[in-house]
């Protein structure tokens, strides 16, 4: 994480009144300083002015506000600076390029509504106080990497038609992207989000990068739509994130993501590849009703409290292998469209695939279950392979597969009825399992089954 840019009064810099600025801006000059301290305040009612009466009539005489936007012809150029006082540009049409490189916005900054044609460069800014960039646009590159937020940063419906840059950018405040429009592709790498973030209904059409970021705060991506590559690889989420209903309409990985807190993404769409190899969910993950409509990876993922699978659906392979799921994991009425792999998987509580239909082959192989593993009306339209698998309590009541590949001493308790009973002896029978039909017989007769 950074601090605020290391620029104050104290040190050799030349200080600026804002009305000389503003005149220049009215005149169209070119307005290039670096190093100065800017006093007194930036506000885009004074441009209603002339230059001569921005430089003459004091800023307490209130300006009326503007029913217009107001056009800046000028090149804008503060770097390396500090700027005292509050700025106000809102509703300002920037025809040439802004930078504000390195410069701190010591108290609240404001460009609602703003439209940037040139190139806007906020790179190592610091902003002190509210940072309001909500319903503005940008039509060529933005930067604010390496930006610090110490005030709440709203970016509220925002539009970015080029490239968009917030990468290694610490947020201390709540910060807002919802329902902003990112046409070009962003980066947020390695930022940290320090409180509350939200990215509710954000539309990504290009590539969006959150690799290495941190988020310490709530983090809430419901509804947002992902056009194009989405990677979140390293991230680390430390409180609950959602992302229910989202729609990755492209690849995304969450590859050795970290999630300390609950995360969700209930009814998300997966309509390409989804890779999470290797993350850490540490708290309660929810991925009910969720569609992958292309391969999931979730091999050698650490599921540390309950897992929810409930009625998701797999259309193409999915792979859980050597995975390790420590608290409940929920599959009850997901559908496995084609290859399901859980081999090596470890179930460490119980395991629901009840009503859960396999229409490819389900390799369970090397698997664990510790506890109850329910099959209950579980439908194997392929063989079921669970050779070298270890469950404590199966249930297969009403299951129905061609072949199961499961040895008998495999079971701890077979707590099924005596049509699963049936069943299985009869699989056994049909594979030449001659001692596995001997024990199952036998407990079959033990039990008072028919």
């Amino acid at each position: 994480m950074q601090v605020m840019p290391e620029i104050s009064s104290g040190q050799s810099s030349t200080s600026v009144p804002a009305d000389v600025i503003l005149a220049k801006i009215r005149l169209g000059e070119k307005v290039d300083y670096d190093h100065i301290v800017v006093t007194g305040h930036l506000s885009s009612d004074r441009l209603a002015l002339t230059a001569k009466q921005i430089l003459r009539i004091p800023f307490e005489v209130k300006v009326g506000p503007l029913d217009r936007p107001i056009t800046a012809n000028s090149s804008i150029s503060i770097t390396d600076s500090w700027i005292a006082g509050d700025v106000d540009f809102n509703n300002m049409i920037f025809n040439r390029p802004v930078s504000f490189k390195n410069t701190v916005f010591a108290n609240n900054s404001s460009f609602k509504g703003c439209q940037f044609n040139g190139e806007a460069t906020f790179t190592g800014s610091g902003f002190g106080g509210i940072a309001d960039f909500q319903k503005s646009r940008f039509l060529a590159k933005a930067d604010f990497s390496r930006a610090v937020s110490l005030g709440p940063a709203i970016f509220f419906d925002t539009q970015f038609d080029d490239s968009a840059s917030f990468s290694q950018s610490d947020f201390y405040n709540i910060s807002s992207w919802w329902g902003a429009k990112f046409a070009g592709p962003v980066s947020f790498s390695g930022s940290w989000f320090n409180d509350y973030v939200e990215f509710i209904e954000t539309q990504f059409s290009a590539e969006a990068s959150f690799d290495e970021a941190h988020f310490l705060g709530p983090a809430y991506f419901s509804g947002a739509i992902y056009s194009s590559l989405a990677t979140f690889n390293g991230t680390r989420f430390e409180i609950e994130a959602t992302f229910m209903d989202a729609d990755f309409a492209a690849p995304v990985e969450f590859t050795n993501t970290v999630f300390n807190g609950t995360i969700g993404f209930s009814s998300a769409e997966f309509k390409e590849i989804a890779s999470f190899g290797e993350a850490q969910f540490n708290r309660s993950a929810i991925f009910n009703e969720s569609k992958f409509y292309k391969p999931a990876e979730f091999s050698r993922c650490r599921f540390g409290d309950s897992a929810d699978f409930s009625s998701s659906q797999f259309n193409q392979d999915c792979n859980f292998n050597d995975s390790t799921l420590s608290g409940r994991a929920n599959f009850q009425g997901a559908k496995f469209l084609e290859y399901a792999d859980f081999s090596g998987t470890q179930f460490m509580d119980d395991a629901n695939f009840s009503c859960t239909m396999f229409d490819g082959p389900a390799d369970f192989s090397r698997s664990m279950f510790e506890k109850n593993a329910s099959l209950f009306d579980a439908k194997f339209q392929k063989n079921a392979h669970m050779e070298s698998c270890r469950i404590g309590d199966l249930n297969l009541t009403k299951a129905r597969y061609p072949w199961i590949f499961l040895h008998w001493d495999s079971i701890g308790n077979f707590e099924s009825d005596e049509d699963a009973y049936c069943c299985i002896l009869k699989n056994y029978d049909n594979l030449g399992w001659l001692q596995d039909s001997r024990d199952c017989s036998s407990e079959l007769k033990r039990k008072g089954f028919s």
